[in-house]
């Protein structure tokens, strides 16, 4: 894939910004030649570690509204990906990965860590530690700016 060229004297923040944006694109080419979809994918991610989750378990871990979650929890199981069991005495279905889901989900997994390993080899071999240090504290920072944003609007501290 060509290298995306990098704009001239960009401030720092939209230069982020575009570097974002070009690995969201890059990360959507991805999703579409993998065998499950982007919703897929993240489910299966929650449910590779072959605990049974409830719908509200699933919504809460995947930060996402309980709608959308039954949503796709529904076509999950109907794919197959899932299945779904209701204990004696206990009103709330509690939903798994099937054996068929977690190997597609460990087939899609594989390819997409190869990518990200031939990437991480455009590194020095002695940055790449680094560089994963860096990039976790990027993360870690920008996600509690985004939940300091998001209070604030609701006129929380």
């Amino acid at each position: 894939m060509a290298q995306t060229p990098k704009p001239a004297a960009l401030p720092q923040d939209r230069e982020v910004a575009s570097l974002l944006s070009s690995l969201q694109r890059i990360r959507r080419v991805t999703e579409q030649h993998a065998s499950l979809n982007a919703a897929d994918g993240r489910l299966m991610w929650l449910f590779s570690d072959r605990q049974p989750r409830t719908m509200r378990q699933i919504a809460e871990s995947l930060d996402l509204e309980q709608s959308t979650v039954n949503r796709q929890v529904n076509a999950a199981l109907a794919a197959g990906l899932l299945s779904r069991d209701r204990e004696s005495g206990r009103a709330a279905w509690l939903f798994e990965a099937t054996d068929s889901g977690i190997e597609r989900f460990e087939r899609d997994l594989a390819v997409h860590l190869e990518l990200l390993d031939q990437a991480l080899g455009h590194l020095p071999a002695a940055e790449r530690e680094h560089f994963l240090e860096l990039l976790g504290t990027f993360v870690d920072g920008y996600g509690d700016a985004v939940r300091r944003q998001t209070w604030s609007r609701l006129g929380s501290p």
